[in-house]
């Protein structure tokens, strides 16, 4: 189980987590809405198509956004929509970001996960968690072609969680699949979906993030918006591999093709 404020997930099944995009520099513009109302109306839509987690980001991790967005943006932008979504759904939300202001902000608005591409990094991010119930996904960014430098920097993390008080049940490590800010090569990241069960070890569970990445698009020579069928393809070989959470922005084409995956392992 990760356990995640009030929700246990059962990370025995694949579950999957519906991205909603919250600042016009996000690297994946098909989830992007430019309003409160909609951004809501996504999630919402996204739960009923299956979504088992909604993750918000005011934080892009575009490698075209050079300019870093300040914490008080960030929650201008995020608070609406969290204080909405907490009335109205029955899944865990998740809150994409890396500054602790903002943890300590959303948490409190009853956030349940934090997702940060940084791993608690920043002075303060771990204390922030950790003075929470709240679960948190340790994602590795740099580096990528050496697949036992990220192994140990996902441990180590999360040792340094757990030293914290943030115990084991509460942690998941995302290997970091992408281009730009993620810091890996196209072949890194093919590489690195091969080894998922080695990297990412210690009995942690696995989050994976690789819809519609840049990967996707050099390998097909295919634009974001024409990306899907590829992003698809990657999440079963992730699922395959290990993955337990999945983390997309089409979440009913990927709540479809896990089932029948599902399906055919148990019959």
């Amino acid at each position: 189980m990760w356990q995640c404020g009030a929700y246990n997930l059962d990370v025995s099944q694949p579950l999957v987590m519906g991205v909603v995009n919250l600042h016009p520099a996000s690297f994946a513009s098909v989830s992007y809405k430019s309003s409160v109302s909609e951004s809501i109306e996504q999630a919402l839509n996204m739960v009923a198509e299956g979504a088992a987690i909604i993750d918000l980001g005011a934080e892009p991790t575009n490698p075209q956004q050079t300019t870093a967005i300040h914490a008080d943006e960030e929650l201008q932008r995020l608070l609406p929509v969290l204080r909405a979504l907490v009335t109205k759904i029955k899944v865990p939300i998740s809150i994409d970001t890396s500054q602790p202001k903002v943890m300590q902000a959303v948490l409190n608005e009853g956030a349940s996960i934090i997702n940060d591409t940084r791993a608690l990094a920043y002075e303060g991010a771990v204390a922030a968690v950790a003075a929470s119930t709240a679960g948190v996904c340790l994602m590795h960014q740099g580096d990528g072609g050496d697949m036992e430098a990220i192994r140990q920097f996902l441990c180590d993390r999360a040792e340094a969680c757990r030293a914290a008080g943030i115990n084991k049940p509460r942690i998941v490590l995302d290997p970091g699949i992408g281009n730009g800010h993620f810091g890996k090569t196209t072949q890194q990241n093919l590489a690195l979906l091969k080894q998922l069960d080695t990297v990412c070890g210690a009995g942690y569970p696995i989050l994976i993030g690789v819809s519609r990445k840049t990967f996707i698009g050099d390998v097909l020579g295919l634009p974001q918006e024409a990306r899907l069928a590829g992003s698809l393809a990657a999440m079963i070989i992730a699922y395959q591999h290990g993955a337990r959470i999945v983390r997309v922005h089409d979440v009913a084409p990927t709540v479809q093709a896990l089932k029948i995956i599902r399906a055919i392992e148990l019959s």
